[in-house]
């Protein structure tokens, strides 16, 4: 028996779905080219459209006067763009191209879309942990040794480091600064917003336990107490569901798009021809132009 499911998955059911639609397409597009040249039919899923946008504009229904002059400037694109065509305006405008490709890029993309189960999404989860491993967290105290007040910094930090260990007041050691002194469960990241990433490395390192140092940051030395630790995991796919289907279908419809190309790109041959105006390296060794069949033999 068939599995329908794992028949909608294959890439195969994706290309002749893309085939027939772009046929469909192409068909309904020569059928109005050919039979209505100049008539214009605004439907009612159009005149709804326009109706919607102005809402979103102006938070209000139109009247039926800025109705009337909705639908006339709809009429007028319409004209202008099928009197540029005819004309052959749209031919060789790049950003014409460019528009087409994205709106083919859209079909395309729409037509690649597709569910996935749990244990598609699980090997993915599996397959790119450094996308979603929540991040090691610690918290810690700091004490800020300021290089100017001190000729001798790592002797002073030692000395300090005998006061605390003595149990004297944290508030009573180290200079003062505008860095705060208590950080609670934060990431690397966040560490070297204040310290920098050397620092930050260095701490991320600390187990809980007494005071430290110096460690050392753009703005001086450091004494570190870390108080707290959390180890950074992989987590399972009930808690960032959501976050995995994203990236998933993020990285599939890139995938079948790229795949749906490279099947039409192959049935294009490709000339590139060398330059009238300086040396083409690709053409150098070969005198002429370059033919290319299929996309491996392509110019990037």
């Amino acid at each position: 028996m068939i599995d329908m499911h794992k028949l909608w998955r294959e890439p195969l059911v994706h290309f002749l779905l893309i085939g027939v639609a772009l046929f469909v397409a192409f068909g309904l597009t020569q059928e109005q080219d050919g039979n209505a040249q100049n008539h214009i039919v605004v439907d009612a899923s159009q005149v709804e459209q326009l109706v919607a946008q102005f809402k979103r504009t102006w938070m209000r229904a139109p009247t039926e006067d800025e109705l009337a002059v909705l639908i006339e400037s709809h009429v007028r694109d319409e004209v202008y763009y099928r009197e540029a065509v005819a004309m052959g305006l749209d031919q060789n405008d790049p950003q014409v191209r460019r528009r087409m490709r994205l709106k083919l890029e859209f079909l395309l993309e729409d037509l690649t879309a597709e569910e996935a189960d749990d244990e598609v999404l699980t090997e993915f989860l599996q397959q790119h942990p450094d996308k979603f491993q929540v991040a090691p967290r610690v918290s810690f105290l700091q004490l800020y040794l300021n290089p100017d007040k001190h000729q001798d910094l790592a002797s002073d930090a030692q000395a300090m480091l005998a006061r605390l260990e003595q149990g004297v007041a944290p508030d009573s050691v180290g200079d003062a600064t505008m860095v705060p002194f208590e950080y609670t469960l934060v990431t690397q990241t966040e560490i070297a917003r204040s310290f920098g990433e050397a620092l930050a490395r260095q701490v991320l390192t600390l187990e809980p336990g007494d005071w430290t140092g110096p460690l050392y940051s753009g703005l001086g030395g450091h004494l570190v107490k870390v108080t707290e630790r959390i180890e950074g995991y992989l987590p399972e796919l009930t808690e960032i569901r959501a976050q995995v289907e994203r990236d998933y279908q993020a990285q599939r419809r890139q995938e079948l798009k790229d795949m749906a190309y490279q099947k039409l790109r192959a049935g294009y041959e490709v000339v590139i021809q060398p330059s009238a105006t300086a040396e083409d390296p690709l053409t150098k060794s070969t005198g002429g132009a370059v033919a290319a069949t299929g996309p491996e033999q392509a110019r990037p």
